[in-house]
């Protein structure tokens, strides 16, 4: 039997790279080894407090988020995660007129209705939440791995406020006793008091409870190292409507009639309509995620 050196030398070759591509793999599926997995994260989305004002919808306004999770893996491909993250919404809303009518009383201490008009009426509301996850996560295999993730969230307010602006706000005051409505004097709180700006002043929403859903792609890197790049859709499932309802959206101040109180539409009711302006409110969030992660 003639003894084949090439041969040999290319089967020892062969076995080196077979080992060589054992070994690599081995490397490869060390990361499924690693059970914990902590990562970073920005949001853009288009966000709102959902609702309806007078039939009309509110409007998608800009929002931002960011903050970090933690993932135990219960396999390579399952997970479940928790963690904690600040989320910035708006909601606002515009009328083109707001009028409404009720009982008060003057600095006198005599009683008449108070009316007010006003015109391209627009309400700004803002609100930052501590959102805190209960998720579950499913990924493929390889380099370049599709993920989709579901949940809830618990939204814990931290700060809720609102402001409110119009064109144009005129008063009057109709006193029953005497047949008379009242255009002036301004000082009495009665008048045309020209264009409406207010400070931002607490909105109060309460804890929000959240549906949340999750997919794009996850690419493996170096040292245990992960990168996401994915899209997301917060739906809000509780009514997080602040717990005062029925007031004034304008309110006469008998103590300074010039200085009216301005109450949000989400707090107000229509005497006029014996009807709540906003009957419930909720959240929707939607936008890409991006998050750096790694696994230990």
């Amino acid at each position: 039997m003639k003894f084949n050196y090439k041969n040999t030398y290319r089967g020892k070759s062969i076995m080196k790279l077979l080992l060589l591509m054992l070994v690599c793999a081995a490397m490869g599926n060390s990361y499924g080894q690693s059970k914990n997995e902590v990562s970073f994260y920005l949001e853009g989305s288009f966000s709102k407090l959902d609702y309806e004002v007078l039939q009309d919808k509110s409007e998608l306004e800009n929002g931002f988020g960011f903050g970090a999770q933690y993932a135990y893996y219960l396999s390579e491909n399952w997970s479940i995660g928790t963690g904690a993250g600040l989320q910035y919404m708006e909601g606002a809303a515009q009328l083109s007129s707001v009028a409404d009518a009720y009982a008060t009383a003057d600095p006198e201490g005599e009683a008449f209705e108070f009316r007010y008009q006003a015109e391209d009426f627009r309400e700004n509301q803002y609100a930052y939440f501590l959102n805190v996850p209960l998720k579950v996560q499913f990924e493929t295999g390889d380099i370049a791995r599709f993920y989709a993730a579901a949940g809830a969230k618990m939204g814990f307010v931290l700060k809720s406020e609102y402001e409110t602006e119009a064109s144009s706000l005129a008063t009057s005051g109709y006193y029953e006793q005497y047949y008379a409505e009242l255009r002036e004097p301004m000082f009495a709180g009665f008048g045309d008091f020209g264009a409406l700006n207010t400070s931002r002043s607490d909105l109060g929403l309460q804890t929000n409870l959240i549906l949340n859903l999750e997919t794009g792609v996850k690419f493996m890197l170096e040292n245990d190292q992960t990168l996401y790049m994915g899209l997301f859709v917060d739906y809000g499932l509780k009514d997080i409507k602040p717990e005062k309802n029925g007031l004034d959206l304008i309110a006469y101040n008998a103590e300074d009639p010039m200085n009216f109180t301005n109450n949000s539409l989400l707090t107000s009711a229509s005497n006029t309509a014996s009807t709540a302006y906003v009957d419930e409110v909720k959240t929707l969030a939607f936008g890409l995620k991006i998050r750096y992660g790694f696994r230990f």
